[in-house]
């Protein structure tokens, strides 16, 4: 399935949902470990002005990755790690992504999520979500579905 078809009303808002939340934590760890990676940062949760799960990885090659995970969407991202104020996303793929599919969650590509945006498909958000959409002007895919909206 397409990350294109994971768009749905809702999907750009912060949704908190601790079940979904504790199996991508879970696999964060376990895939990190496989890759031989650590876990450098704590879990932080969506909140106003990032609509989705994020916690620090550094690869066994000292490269840090921010996991991203959009529980609306049950979808996992990689991007690398930045400063906080920085709004657009370098996104890589997620290392060991396996885990994560072995455990129901769809695993974003860079590909992917480097696809513009088409306001063809823009009429499956709500009103709001359209509104958020026109006024940050959003270009790719992944900045929608992975996003700094307040």
């Amino acid at each position: 399935m397409e990350i294109i078809h994971r768009l749905q009303a809702g999907v750009t808002r912060p949704h908190p949902d601790q079940a979904a939340s504790a199996t991508w934590l879970a696999m964060v760890y376990a895939s990190t470990r496989a890759v031989r990676g650590v876990v450098t940062t704590t879990g932080e949760e969506p909140e106003v002005g990032r609509n989705h799960y994020r916690i620090g990885v550094r690869l066994r090659d000292g490269k840090p990755l921010s996991i991203l995970f959009n529980a609306a969407a049950f979808l996992v991202a990689g991007a690398e790690q930045q400063e906080p104020a920085m709004i657009n996303a370098v996104f890589v793929d997620v290392p060991g992504g396996d885990f994560y599919r072995r455990a129901g969650l769809r695993v974003a590509t860079t590909a992917e999520l480097n696809q513009p945006l088409n306001n063809r498909y823009l009429h499956l958000l709500s009103e709001d979500e359209r509104r958020d959409v026109a006024y940050h002007q959003p270009s790719r895919l992944g900045d929608l579905l992975f996003n700094w909206f307040d």
